[in-house]
């Protein structure tokens, strides 16, 4: 037998081990995740590169840029694309369309009215909306548009920052959205807005939006909800005390490309694949921009900035998500 047909045999049956694994944790999952069963699933999800074509490890568009802040599109798309996705879109106005493109020759940067909404989201695998948004009209419009053509088109969605408060000023929008589902991104403030907005009633307030609606919230203590509490999970290690502008912003991208790759492992094999791909994503990007963090402060201190975070992209996913 050939050395590479050995080693094809190696990578296989190590794949079998791992899809086994996987479909073990899930079996044992009886209660809330722990900390060892979610390292395996992060782990399980990453796709292979070899014999892959582009645009197999993603498709992401990032919606959101204004004239006052194009660093938080770009801080979202260069760390979906850096994690791991092929293909990053961002999805902006004129005005900051040619400066996002000026910090990136990677990033495909597209005014959004100069395209069909509609068509430039149907081949995308996931779309993260809010990323320097801003509050104005025009943008809460578009926020609108944006989470009907998913609806529509049954696209994955995470929303962060201006597309959060677009959900504050009309917090019905995502009621009963299907799946596989959205995953919001707020920190403690806009957590406190978006349970003003909620009508008081019996449940608790992230399961008003319905079954594939979840909360990854952000604190000193990241914390994840959902309608089926045995996928939540609490996590506080790694991060640090500085809280630079746009780290938020490397999260959302992050787990757009985590989301893509944990629906697309269909883990368990069975109906509760997306909760808890929804789950799996969520403590990925958590626990990957918490590191990242971590590292950067380490080498900077006080002066650490969302772009040394950037740096740190690389031997922070070998470290959490390497075999």
């Amino acid at each position: 037998m050939g050395i590479w047909k050995i080693f094809t045999l190696i990578v296989s049956l190590g794949l079998v081990e791992i899809q086994s694994l996987v479909v073990e944790e899930c079996s044992n999952i009886k209660s809330n995740l722990n900390e060892n069963i979610l390292t395996s699933l992060t782990k399980s999800v990453v796709p292979e590169l070899e014999g892959k074509k582009k645009g197999e490890a993603g498709k992401i568009a990032i919606v959101g840029g204004s004239i006052e802040y194009t660093g938080a599109p770009y801080f979202a798309a260069i760390s979906a694309l850096k994690v791991g996705s092929d293909l990053v879109f961002v999805i902006t106005t004129e005005t900051a369309a040619p400066v996002i493109k000026s910090y990136s020759p990677d990033l495909i940067v597209i005014p959004h009215s100069s395209k069909n909404i509609r068509s430039l989201l149907f081949s995308k695998d996931v779309v993260v909306l809010g990323p320097g948004l801003g509050r104005a009209a025009e943008g809460l419009d578009l926020a609108y548009d944006i989470i009907n053509i998913c609806r529509e088109l049954r696209k994955p969605l995470v929303i962060d920052a201006d597309g959060l408060y677009a959900l504050y000023k009309n917090v019905s929008i995502l009621k009963s959205y299907p799946s596989p589902g959205v995953i919001l991104t707020p920190n403690n403030a806009e957590v406190k807005r978006l349970k003003e907005a909620i009508p008081i009633g019996n449940t608790n307030w992230y399961e008003y939006w319905g079954d594939y609606v979840t909360v990854l919230e952000k604190g000193e203590q990241d914390q994840y909800h959902s309608n089926l509490g045995k996928f939540d999970w609490c996590l506080s290690e790694g991060g640090s005390g500085r809280r630079a502008g746009g780290q938020g912003d490397i999260l959302a991208g992050s787990l757009g490309t985590f989301f893509n790759w944990a629906l697309k492992a269909n883990l368990c094999e069975n109906k509760q694949s997306i909760s808890l791909a929804q789950s799996v994503a969520s403590y990925a990007a958590a626990k990957f921009t918490r590191r990242c963090n971590h590292k950067a402060y380490r080498s900077h201190g006080r002066s650490m900035i969302a772009s040394d975070m950037l740096n740190e992209i690389h031997s922070t996913f070998d470290e959490l998500f390497t075999y």
